[in-house]
């Protein structure tokens, strides 16, 4: 999973006919990123892991109206976009939330990406597989992670399942409302607190 992206031309946001929310998706192998980004391209649960008649490391999806585009990786940002004009909007984590001795490593390279992508000012979590018996609490996820931690930029984490699609459509609908339209490009909304109880779905808890 994960297939470089550096060969292909970068998008500029300004050069392009609809306004685009470009967003970096990324997390650690297994953790489910393809097939979450299957779910939104289909809006249903694809559970064949070989389908391959869509590009899955860069995919255009539309959520509520908002014209995304889905960048798929395992490896930097800077390495996988190179010479990008526009950095990427936003940024979503897949964490593998049925997999407690992950969650380390996990962190780990989150916070490789926060370091690379300061200029992103908005962060989702997706912590997936809520649908297996061994999904963590939301509260362990958060701690595990250390999210407090992370002061520059928005922070939501969702419970979510790429086999059934709960949680996801709940979890783009957050990114979203994170941003507004100005001479037709996105730009982060200023002012949420971030703060542990900000962090953390309520409903899912």
């Amino acid at each position: 999973m994960g297939g470089s992206l550096s060969c292909r031309r970068p998008l500029n946001a300004a050069s392009q006919p609809y306004p685009t929310l470009q967003i970096h998706v990324f997390g650690l192998a297994g953790a489910g990123k393809h097939a979450i980004v299957r779910f939104l391209k289909y809006g249903v649960p694809v559970l064949d892991a070989k389908r391959d008649d869509v590009e899955v490391d860069m995919q255009w999806i539309t959520h509520r109206k908002v014209r995304m585009l889905l960048w798929v990786s395992e490896q930097t940002a800077q390495k996988e976009i190179a010479n990008a004009t526009d950095v990427a909007r936003a940024l979503i984590c897949v964490v593998d939330g049925s997999d407690p001795e992950k969650l380390t490593a996990a962190r780990d390279y989150l916070f490789t990406q926060l370091q690379e992508t300061t200029g992103t000012p908005n962060l989702l979590i997706l912590l997936n597989k809520c649908d297996k018996h061994s999904f963590v609490f939301l509260e362990e996820a958060h701690d595990a992670l250390n999210l407090d931690q992370i002061r520059d930029r928005h922070v939501r984490i969702y419970a979510c399942s790429a086999g059934t699609g709960e949680g996801i459509r709940e979890a783009l609908d957050w990114l979203c409302s994170k941003f507004y339209l100005q001479n037709g490009v996105y730009v982060s909304r200023k002012g949420e607190s971030n703060t542990r109880e900000s962090h953390i779905f309520a409903e899912t808890m």
